[in-house]
């Protein structure tokens, strides 16, 4: 497992964090959660749940404080990620590994200009080439800030038909789902991280070494 180590800053870093730390993680996503607009949720959705243990929940902190996060979950049962996507996977694309699917990103206000959507993300895409992972996936609401971004990044676009009803989610906007294969643009998007949040990334490092991988059984 390689270790990665960009920066000497230690008040300011990447890392995933554990249960030990859910009451921060969900006090930041409930937080930036309910300015979202285009679809309306229950906020106790957003509560730690079984599927974050079994997930890669990322942050980045700043003088000992969480001011930004996303999930990562690998997938490789197609069921379960139809589950999560609320929609059949009838998409071009082969799913023939399994998936990194990313979700819950929250960052503080007070830190939304700062490219940390990309670090994170960022992050998660040299994970995803770490593990091998063939495809990193992801969906949202049409008007979402960083459509235009994963476009440049290589991602394809496609229509999820049904949105968000089934879950404590509801869209009120077309929904996307969105896939980047990894073989053919993991390095463009990753390049694109680094063209548009170079400073930040090297801020805010990774530094321990990759675990193990693990899959999520769980919705």
């Amino acid at each position: 497992m390689n270790s990665i180590d960009t920066s000497t800053n230690n008040n300011q870093e990447c890392f995933f964090v554990d249960i030990q730390r859910k009451l921060e993680v969900e006090e930041l996503r409930k937080q930036e959660y309910a300015k979202a607009s285009g679809f309306h949720l229950d906020l106790s959705t957003l509560q730690w749940k079984v599927s974050d243990d079994e997930s890669y929940v990322m942050v980045a902190q700043k003088n000992l404080q969480i001011v930004s996060t996303m999930r990562g979950e690998v997938i490789d049962q197609i069921s379960l990620l139809e589950k999560k996507l609320e929609c059949p996977w009838n998409f071009p694309v082969n799913l023939d590994g399994a998936v990194l699917l990313l979700s819950r990103a929250a960052t503080d206000s007070s830190q939304r200009l700062t490219g940390m959507n990309l670090v994170l993300r960022y992050w998660f895409l040299q994970l995803a080439m770490h593990y091998h992972i063939p495809y990193v996936v992801g969906t949202f609401v049409t008007g979402s800030p960083r459509e235009n971004s994963l476009r440049e990044m290589g991602y394809q676009f496609f229509t999820n038909p049904f949105g968000w009803q089934q879950s404590t989610y509801r869209s009120l906007r077309e929904v996307k789902v969105v896939v980047l294969d990894m073989k053919n643009n993991g390095e463009q998007a990753l390049q694109y991280c680094q063209s548009r949040a170079s400073e930040a990334i090297k801020q805010y490092p990774f530094k321990t070494s990759f675990p193990d991988i693990k899959y999520v059984r769980s919705l």
